[in-house]
């Protein structure tokens, strides 16, 4: 089958997109509904958020996010991996980011400034399969849509362009928006 790209660059465009968080149990027609007041430009916003796959690429549920999880791993409650806690000194200087991976005996000493010697901390949390399943699906909430004002013109361009081949540019300016 034949699709377009929509160049990164373009995606980010403030003119033409607007960010969304997809609430639970939404689907792409019901955000179509919802923000574009007709179902049919589900299709739309698949193809913008280069979404090929709505089993595997659209948020779950809590309760499909369960099931997924459960099946997939034996302990969905075991260590996957360990982070970093985020650590300041008492000048309020970070110094370890949170959200690194880490091994389980990761430590650091710095000095701070009111001790003599180093402060040695051990800024390790660990991560669940389950906690990083969450944390996929939360990502795959935030999407982009397309403003209301431009979406009837999107659909009709990039269909055309299915239909013909080449690109397709929307917009005609130095910043051009083209589909390739």
């Amino acid at each position: 089958w034949r699709r377009n790209d929509i160049k990164d660059d373009y995606l980010s465009s403030l003119v033409l997109m607007d960010e969304y968080l997809i609430r639970s149990g939404d689907t792409p027609e019901s955000v179509s509904f919802d923000f574009y007041g007709r179902v049919d430009f589900g299709w739309c916003i698949m193809v913008v958020n280069d979404i090929t796959s709505y089993h595997d690429q659209w948020p779950r549920t809590s309760a499909a996010l369960s099931d997924y999880v459960y099946a997939k791993y034996e302990n969905p409650a075991a260590v996957m991996m360990y982070e970093t806690t985020e650590v300041v000194d008492a000048l309020n200087r970070k110094i370890v980011e949170a959200g690194k991976r880490v091994p389980s005996n990761f430590q650091i000493t710095y000095y701070d400034g009111t001790a003599s010697a180093g402060v040695t901390v051990n800024p390790v949390s660990p991560v669940t399969f389950y906690e990083y399943e969450e944390r996929l699906n939360a990502e795959k909430e935030k999407i982009k849509l397309i403003k209301p004002i431009y979406i009837k013109e999107f659909a009709d361009l990039y269909t055309s362009s299915l239909h013909r081949g080449g690109s397709l540019v929307i917009g005609q300016s130095k910043s051009e928006i083209k589909i390739d």
